[in-house]
Parts: structure tokens; sequence; C-alpha cells
């Protein structure tokens, strides 16, 4: 699920997949905090946990399974079993699936080729590496295809196909504890697909890189949460097994990918936990039907129940104001989850780079390419109030004389900044004047 040109780029079929991988990395930090924020009692040693008193929503029976699944024996049988646990947990009816395929991962590695193959042409390969050089998360050697294969080929554990709706659990050892609980993840996303229709989100719409984030947050955050009060409830052994195992080896990897590929689960999974306190899945349910349409809704709850829309930020065009032998790629909306991860890598501190993004407002990144390799990229962003913008001009400011290409900070108005950034300093004047 992906769409437009920047930060986001992944076929869809691959941002299927990653889910398990990412989600069980959070198992054991964010998913027992946001239950324990809740007033779930949570602890690995017991079958069924004690609900709060004061939880606005607590697990109830229906919520609680029963019996834990089989660890060993016929796969078949382990995942019928954990669907009518999901089931129970989630409230939604059994979609019209196949029986899981169980493979290795070599069979994967086919998969995932003849997945980028179909899914993410050559073509929207090169504009993705356009943009992603142009704000400086890629290097000139690097290409974001073949860094995604790498990741997910060593890493994935499981996905559910959305367009074949096949459920697949990558394990050389069936039925076991990792294999276990990706199921229940990946079998929530089924539930979802029959309930509400995945495609309806709308997840891959080009330039709308934001919102698609956002929205993916909440097919993420849903089937995390659901996950952990499984595994709490029916396989808290094998939660523990998972939990405590070892951290999957991304070295090579640039730390912004992981990122970006963690915040659907990690803020998702906050997101859905504070749907959960305020009206069970009920209200998890409304979401699917009134979706969030910004990353600031998602790390913001108030916002997203006073429906706060993004501020509409206009595309500069960028290859009539270069002239001849510049080509436009799609523009898109960066939002407030992307621009703290941008930030971040282009040297902020972490805490500087949430603080400076989070009084977006809109934006709207425009990127050219040119003759010889050349580069140019506008950032257009408009913030809440002033205030928010003169948090932003403190983050990056100091960041642009460290920064390995030229770049400017402009300021439009009192809550609108310009970010220029070009492999040529003689382009930065001419960018400014194209977005002012």
């Amino acid at each position: 699920m992906v769409g437009g040109a920047t930060i986001r780029r992944m076929s869809p079929f691959a941002q299927r997949i990653v889910a398990a991988l990412v989600a069980l990395l959070l198992v054991a930090g964010v998913a027992f905090l946001t239950l324990q924020g809740m007033g779930v009692e949570v602890g690995l040693g017991q079958r069924t946990p004690e609900p709060s008193q004061t939880a606005t929503a607590s697990l109830t029976p229906a919520a609680t399974g029963s019996a834990a699944p089989v660890a060993t024996g016929d796969p078949q049988v382990v995942f019928a079993e954990i669907e009518g646990q999901v089931r129970a947990i989630r409230l939604l009816e059994a979609p019209d699936i196949a029986p899981a395929e169980l493979i290795g991962r070599a069979a994967l590695e086919d998969e995932l080729r003849a997945s980028f193959d179909a899914d993410y042409p050559q073509e929207r390969r090169d504009a993705d590496n356009v943009t992603l050089r142009a704000l400086g998360l890629l290097d000139e050697d690097q290409d974001v295809a073949e860094l995604q294969l790498q990741l997910l080929s060593d890493q994935v554990i499981g996905f559910y196909d959305d367009t074949e709706r096949r459920m697949v659990v990558v394990s050389d050892t069936g039925a076991d504890a990792t294999a276990r609980i990706t199921y229940a993840h990946e079998y929530t996303h089924a539930l979802q697909d029959g309930a509400f229709g995945l495609d309806s989100l709308e997840t891959d719409a080009i330039g709308q890189d934001d919102r698609n984030l956002a929205r993916i947050s909440l097919v993420e955050g849903d089937a995390s949460l659901t996950m952990v009060l499984w595994a709490i409830a029916n396989d808290p052994a094998g939660l523990g097994e998972v939990a405590s195992g070892p951290v999957p080896d991304m070295s090579g990897i640039p730390p912004w990918m992981v990122a970006q590929l963690s915040f659907p689960y990690e803020a998702g999974a906050n997101f859905v936990a504070e749907l959960y306190q305020n009206g069970g899945f009920d209200a998890v349910d409304a979401a699917f039907e009134d979706p969030p349409s910004s990353t600031e809704q998602i790390l913001h709850f108030d916002k997203y129940l006073d429906g706060e829309a993004p501020l509409a930020v206009a595309e500069v065009d960028l290859a009539t104001a270069l002239g001849a032998g510049w080509a436009a790629v799609p523009s898109t909306t960066l939002g407030e989850g992307l621009i703290a991860i941008w930030l971040e890598h282009l040297g902020a501190e972490p805490g500087d780079a949430a603080d400076a993004a989070s009084g977006w407002g809109g934006d709207r990144v425009s990127v050219a390419s040119g003759p010889d390799g050349a580069v140019a990229l506008t950032l257009r962003i408009a913030f809440d109030a002033p205030v928010h913008a003169d948090d932003f001009e403190r983050a990056y400011g100091p960041l642009v004389d460290g920064l390995p290409f030229p770049a400017r900070l402009e300021r439009l108005g009192p809550d609108e900044l310009l970010v220029v950034q070009a492999s040529d300093e003689a382009l930065l004047d001419t960018l400014v004047d194209a977005a002012g």
C-alpha cells in the first residue's frame, strides 16, 4: 500500500507483508504500555488478564478466548483455532478466504521479487529515488526498491494479500510461537477486508502520502491491538517467547526507513487504543467508515475527534520555473509524522524533530530532476500558528550548514515556511522565486 512520491515508498504487496515484522518488534514495548495505559493488567504468567475497574473499555469474556492454541501438530488446525479466537475478540464475520499457506523463506523471496516487478514499475521506482535523494534520505548509490527487498527478504514472517485474499505464514518450523502470533495479526486484516473493504481506504493514492500513512495506521493499529489481546488471552507463553527473542538484523537499512515502516504499528496502536478506550471495537469499526485524514490526527487524537482537516498547500511548478531539461515527479504531502522522521534523519534531536513537526497544518513537497542528475526540491509548510513555524525554524535552521547539499529556509508568512534543497547553490534563488 503506497502512493505518490516521497518517504513512503513501497509496493502494495510489500507494505502489507511487512506488518508482522514491525508488529512483533513492538509487542514487548508499545502494546504492553498501551494496554496498561488503558487500565488493563498485563502479565505473561496468566491465561486471562483481569480487566481494570476503571478502564472505559475493558476486556469482556467474549474477548478473552479460552484454551491456548496447540503449539505443535497440523498448522491448519492451529490456525483455524486462532481464527475463531480472533473473531471472538474483534467481533467481525468470518471472511471468504482460502486456508492459510505455510511457505519457506526461499519461496518468500521469489514472491517478493515477482511482486515488486508487478506492482512497482521501474518508472515509479526512479521517481521515488529522485524524491528521496532530494530530501536527503538516500545516497546516489542507494535504491529504495533494493533496500526494501533486502529488509523484507530477511525479516518478513507473514502477510495477508488483500488482492488475492491469501493468508500466508513464512515458517520452516510449522506453527511455532512467531507463526501463531503473526497469524492473529494477519487474520485481523482478513476480517477488516471482509467487513470494510481495505481497497475503499485508498491507501495507495498518488500524491496523498500523509493521508495514506494515516489510514494504514488505522489498519495496522487495529491488527496490532487485536493481536496482543489475542496473545495475552490465548497464548501468553508464545507472546513471552517472541518478546524475549532476538531483535532482527537491520544492518544496512537506513534508520528512517525502519522508522517510517514502524509508524503505522507504533503510532497506529496508540491511536486505536484511544478509540478502543472511548468505545471499544464499535469505535474502531466507526473509524473505518470515517478514517483519519492525516498523521496529525493519528498523533493527536483530539484532532481526529474534532475533524481537523489538513490545510491545502499549493504545488510549485518547478519544471516550468527551471526550464528546458527539467521534469517534475509527482508532488505529495509529507505530513507531521514523516516530517519528524525526515528532520531526525537530517540531524535534529528526536525531541526537537517531533516538536518542530507538531504544529503542522499542511504541506506540499515538489521535486524536479534535471540534466546530469541535478535535483531540486521545495517544501511549503503551513503551521497552525506562528509559534509552531518558529519551532520548525529552530530545528531546521541549524542543520542547513551541515547538509551535504545546498539548502535554505525562507519565511513566506507568519505561519508558513519554505524549505528549498538542490544539487546546486545557483538553483536556490530560482526555487524561492518559483514558490513565492
